[in-house]
């Protein structure tokens, strides 16, 4: 038992996306492969939006500047190349509907609260109940999403009525400032796969996420961890401004709704802290595993432009990747120090 003390837009893209949808279809829900899209007229791009990756691709200078309907210049062609990727990174799919519960269902949810967090799957007399592959079936369509669409911030009309509603992502005015997303979990949801320790719970200033806790007072929890005690933590990190910063929330619902929730059964947040959340309002624990996002684009004949999402570990801890990145040195103290 775990002791704790408490002290105190994207309409240039819908040919590419349909083409896609219906390939995954055909082969009913498997996994498209390059040589699939190129049939269908559809090239996969690997790393950043540039004309060298671009050509590549589909073949060569010319063709991608007969895509895109511009002259083969290389700058010119870079610069309708950085419209398109622009244009396809501005979010148009809610993070709040992708759970298709509305936006009280996500808060909830990543405060370690909803269905999704409290039923535990078990077998009886040869029955599953609550099986987390139905209960959360809706993951694997929006997953899909995931990687060729990119997600805005979440509100679902929930701003309108409460500034910042979804409290996760802010650190006063500004949406993680830090630029670091952290989920850390203590139970799984299936019975015969129990939760991997990688973290230890340290403390906790609740303060700063009260509008999870629901504490106003100023306090701050100390845990005193015992050796059956479960703790899961894992997270991402991006530089300002860059390719990871915008599409955060694509990685965030890769990282907690479909890796950890999903393909783990991984649930319920640390006491007093949110389940997911910047890592301002998360606690001070002894370590984290990292995720990070593989850049890519889909082009097809017509130059309409999308996303290709793909993610993976980052070869080292969270803490010692956010050590890597070009961020000022006082975050990354403070980071190191949560």
């Amino acid at each position: 038992m775990m002791k704790f003390f408490s002290i105190l837009t994207i309409a240039s893209t819908v040919n590419s996306i349909e083409a896609i949808n219906r390939l995954s279809s055909l082969r009913g829900g498997s996994s498209v492969t390059d040589r699939d899209l190129q049939e269908e007229g559809i090239y996969v791009v690997t790393g950043e939006c540039l004309v060298e990756n671009f050509s590549n691709a589909v073949g060569g200078d010319a063709i991608l500047a007969d895509y895109l309907s511009v002259a083969n210049d290389k700058a010119t062609m870079q610069a309708e190349l950085d419209d398109k990727c622009a244009t396809v990174l501005e979010g148009s799919i809610d993070l709040s509907d992708t759970l298709k519960e509305g936006p009280q269902f996500l808060k909830n949810f990543l405060d370690g609260g909803t269905p999704l967090n409290d039923y535990v799957e078990t077998t009886t007399d040869g029955e599953v109940e609550y099986s987390l592959t139905e209960d959360a079936s809706v993951i694997v369509d929006s997953y899909e999403d995931a990687k060729k669409t990119t997600f805005s911030s979440p509100d679902g009309g929930a701003n309108a009525k409460y500034d910042k509603y979804f409290s996760n992502f802010f650190r006063g005015d500004m949406e993680c400032p830090l630029g670091v997303i952290e989920c850390c979990y203590t139970d799984s949801r299936l019975d015969n796969s129990p939760i991997v320790d990688n973290a230890e719970m340290c403390a906790m200033d609740l303060t700063v996420a009260k509008r999870t806790n629901h504490i106003a007072a100023g306090s701050y929890t100390v845990f005193n961890t015992e050796a059956a005690d479960k703790t899961y933590c894992s997270g991402f990190a991006y530089e300002a401004d860059s390719f990871g910063d915008k599409v955060k929330y694509n990685t965030l619902f890769a990282m907690a709704m479909k890796t950890n929730l999903y393909d783990k059964g991984y649930v319920k947040n640390i006491p007093g802290a949110p389940m997911c959340g910047c890592v301002e309002q998360m606690p001070i624990v002894t370590n984290a595993a990292c995720t990070k996002v593989v850049e890519g684009y889909t082009i097809n004949k017509e130059g309409d432009i999308s996303i290709n999402l793909s993610w993976e570990e980052c070869g080292m801890s969270l803490a010692a990747y956010y050590d890597s990145l070009d961020r000022p040195d006082m975050e990354k103290m403070f980071v190191k120090k949560k």
